[in-house]
């Protein structure tokens, strides 16, 4: 939540505006992660690669399945553990596989529409990085290229965005310049069974930022966020803008490579000369469930991952899944509403600048000394002036 900077002790504060009539704001970002059931990706796994699977038993055959979704426990003790070249060979190509087995945007959304308006699913629904693997994300500023951002204001009313699914999805309602990664609220995942659930509305609100103009100049450590183009200066910060979620998660990206020297397959086409074998796999799978986790958030994180100057305040009003029988159709018709156009906004403005500091610097030696800069510059003037001739 935002905080007023007289709580916090800062040099910006914030202030609501409620003169909403003129507003255009941006409809947030939808973003749809696949999610896993091992039983049914193993199936999947076996259909496309049975000569990888077949001479394996059970148990290794659902880890290897969870590692098609970066999940899975490994220890050195368990037999799938071992070394590429025991049980799984050293030339699997894993990132081919996950990018086979995961499921593709047309086989996880269609029939998609906006305010009424059909549109083409995968056209606006870009592949986003995530600890889990690739995610779909409608209007959002984290895929490489140029997309059309959809707004509302008075003249299109209240944003709808609706979509059928095919598969059991998380659905991430967030702040478009945001990614649906572990750091982001639980509040605002909401997961779809389209066996079991047919129909699934989500109500949400959304408070948007503006920023004062003087902010743009201000030191960072004064602001504390971020604006989009200060991307953090690190190798493994491979996205178009800069987030708070992108940043925690290219840190700890970095982090898992010093360890095991190497990323995850699943993981953003950018790593792609960094990807793991099957030794690196468990290396990571470890060090991400056991090591990492108990660590927390360390000190580099917490110094360089920000807030977003630009950061909406989205809230999920209200969340309903079930089955109808009037509902017809394949898979599991989904609405994302927005629950009315936005009465407030926040601005956030800097409290003192350099100009205000030279005004107060005058008004206090005025005010003790009786002084101004013309009295200065006069005593400057009797000094060098020329004596007058007698």
């Amino acid at each position: 939540m935002l905080q007023p900077a007289v709580e916090r002790g800062e040099d910006v504060n914030f202030t609501p505006d409620t003169s909403y009539l003129d507003w255009t704001t941006t409809f947030p970002a939808v973003t749809l992660c696949e999610q896993h059931n091992t039983k049914t990706t193993l199936r999947r796994f076996i259909d496309l690669y049975p000569k990888l699977l077949e001479p394996l038993n059970n148990n290794v055959r659902r880890y290897l399945t969870d590692v098609l979704f970066v999940r899975g426990y490994c220890s050195g003790t368990v037999e799938h553990c071992a070394p590429c070249g025991a049980l799984v060979a050293c030339d699997v190509p894993w990132r081919s596989i996950i990018e086979n087995v995961h499921r593709s945007c047309p086989e996880l959304v269609f029939e998609c529409q906006y305010n009424g308006v059909p549109f083409p699913c995968c056209e606006y629904f870009r592949s986003v990085d995530s600890e889990r693997g690739p995610c779909f994300s409608f209007n959002t500023l984290q895929h490489k290229g140029n997309l059309a951002r959809f707004v509302v204001n008075r003249t299109t009313g209240p944003g709808v965005l609706k979509f059928r699914l095919l598969a059991d999805t998380q659905i991430s309602v967030h702040s478009t310049e945001e990614l649906s990664t572990n750091n982001l609220d639980a509040k605002l995942k909401n997961v779809v069974h389209p066996f079991s659930e047919n129909k699934a509305n989500i109500l949400f609100s959304i408070v948007e930022v503006v920023n004062d103009q003087l902010l743009a100049n201000t030191d960072i450590n004064v602001r504390e966020c971020r604006y989009l183009h200060e991307t953090i200066d690190n190798p493994f910060y491979t996205y178009p803008v800069y987030s708070y979620g992108a940043c925690r998660l290219a840190l700890g990206t970095e982090e898992t490579y010093q360890h095991c020297k190497c990323v995850h397959p699943a993981r953003d086409l950018s790593y792609k000369g960094m990807y793991c074998n099957y030794t690196g796999i468990n290396c990571w799978q470890t060090y991400e469930n056991n090591i990492k986790v108990k660590a927390g958030v360390d000190k580099n994180a917490k110094e360089l991952c920000l807030p977003s100057c630009v950061e909406s305040e989205v809230t999920t009003i209200n969340f309903i899944s079930r089955w109808t029988p009037e509902e017809s159709g394949e898979g599991a018709a989904v609405e994302v509403k927005m629950v009315s156009l936005p009465t407030l906004r926040y601005q956030r403005n800097l409290l003192r600048d350099n100009l205000d500091l030279v005004v107060t610097i005058g008004g206090i030696v005025g005010l003790f000394f009786s002084a101004s800069i013309l009295s200065f510059l006069e005593i400057f003037y009797l000094m060098l002036r020329p004596p007058r001739s007698q």
